[in-house]
């Protein structure tokens, strides 16, 4: 695959540099990039545009390594064991302003947006009715969008006016410096029209390496949960649940070995040629990710889960096998969405519905939970009340997900980040890179507390 750099957002929102000034911030290999509004001219360079958008998904500081790994640092299972320093400073999620993960964050979130933007937007000034491609355009628009609110807005608050920067326009540079955050009620709004319209364009298709109308309605799922619109998450997690294309692996592992099993609706897939950069993060003598002994491995341990297969204590540090096992293994897929979390997000909504009932939230959670453990199923017990419940949730969310992509995300949403990791309340939302701040000229506006 040729290797050559493409246009980055390097400035306060999402502006496409020059190759010169990127080249230093991030490098991809790619085949179907879109550089420029040049590149497309009709369906076929539409659809190669469309193939692009995932090559930018795969970068080594997206879903190809970083930002799959790092939410399990600063959700507190996972350790900063190497000796890089960005993965130091998130470490306990006391994050300086000038972090290099957080900028590379930024710029991948917003370069899937603008390059979403671009196509969609040369779809309608071309007038090409593809529905696929114009239905991947919105899921992937939804998809940065959403990454990037929920790590730098302040996600769990409908009224807060600190969401993100909302455009729906490809842009440069001038016009990328005078657009400010949106509110984060006006976030979710795009991020949820998107999904609903991907709904409506793509189909169902047993192809996991793409998107697909089951994908969409499993992330606008997710969306509704987060959002705390949870009769909403039920409804689609639902819909998920009962499509007969997807199914829970009957052994909790074959994820990893098997692609595209029926559990994954979405995988990002790696070929030996275009690898992950997964393993050369968790797979070297010295990892600089591990697994937190204490706060994660321990307890599955004592359970003899067979989750915690895909972790190897050597008395030094917990490695993280889900991957690989050795740093030259790097065509393991990125799994972006999967059953067992649709399972999870419906046991959590119902539970948020209906506190003082929790008897089709606790079953619900047992068709993951007994998957792994069929002797040890969760009983009202074990759960007398719904504080009991979420304990009991966020335990059994870290064994099925962790580093894919959701501790962080999930001890915020459940209000118990604080608690958990020390911090104080402002540090639940990521700071914005303070170089953003500087090039907009205070246009975007730095988080509280930073």
């Amino acid at each position: 695959m040729q290797k050559i750099n493409i246009w980055l957002l390097a400035t306060a929102i999402c502006l496409f540099v020059s190759l010169q000034s990127c080249s230093e911030v991030l490098e991809v290999n790619l085949d179907d990039e879109v550089p420029s509004e040049e590149a497309i001219t009709d369906q076929i360079s539409l659809n190669s545009a469309v193939v692009g958008l995932y090559d930018i998904l795969q970068s080594g500081t997206y879903y190809g390594g970083e930002f799959t790994l790092v939410h399990a640092v600063t959700g507190g299972i996972g350790d900063a064991s190497g000796f890089r320093e960005r993965f130091i400073e998130l470490e306990n999620a006391k994050i300086p302003t000038t972090n290099l993960y957080i900028e590379s964050a930024w710029i991948d979130a917003y370069a899937v947006v603008n390059a979403s933007n671009l196509i969609l937007n040369k779809a309608e000034e071309l007038q090409i009715d593809d529905a696929n491609a114009i239905g991947s355009g919105h899921f992937l628009r939804a998809l940065g969008l959403f990454d990037a609110l929920r790590q730098f807005g302040q996600f769990t608050d409908m009224n807060s006016e600190f969401g993100i920067p909302v455009f729906t326009n490809y842009i440069g540079a001038d016009e990328a410096l005078t657009i400010p955050r949106a509110s984060v009620s006006e976030a979710y709004q795009q991020i949820i029209s998107d999904l609903l319209m991907a709904i409506d364009m793509l189909d169902y298709s047993d192809n996991r390496f793409f998107a697909s109308k089951a994908a969409a309605e499993a992330l606008l799922a997710r969306v509704y949960l987060y959002q705390g619109e949870y009769a909403m998450a039920e409804q689609y997690a639902d819909a998920v649940i009962s499509n007969g294309d997807y199914d829970l692996n009957r052994d909790y592992n074959d994820i990893y070995d098997v692609e595209g099993s029926l559990e994954a609706i979405l995988e990002l897939q790696f070929l030996d040629t275009d690898g992950n950069s997964l393993t050369s993060f968790l797979s070297i003598g010295t990892p600089e990710i591990s697994a937190s002994y204490d706060d994660f491995y321990v307890n599955m341990a004592d359970d003899d889960d067979p989750r915690g297969d895909k972790y190897y204590d050597d008395g030094r540090v917990v490695f993280v096998d889900k991957y690989g096992t050795n740093d030259g293994e790097v065509s393991a897929n990125a799994i972006l969405i999967k059953l067992s979390e649709i399972y999870l997000i419906k046991a959590e909504a119902q539970a948020r519905q209906t506190p003082n009932n929790l008897t089709d939230a606790i079953e619900t959670l047992n068709m993951v939970r007994t998957r792994s453990l069929p002797g040890m199923p969760i009983t009202a017990a074990d759960a007398p009340n719904y504080d009991a419940f979420v304990d009991v949730l966020l335990e059994e969310r870290a064994r099925e997900l962790a580093f894919e992509g959701h501790r962080w995300f999930d001890v915020v949403r459940l209000e118990k980040a604080e608690e958990i990791l020390g911090i104080e309340s402002f540090r639940t939302v990521y700071p914005i890179p303070q170089s953003e701040v500087a090039i907009s000229g205070g246009v975007i506006v730095q988080n509280p507390g930073y």
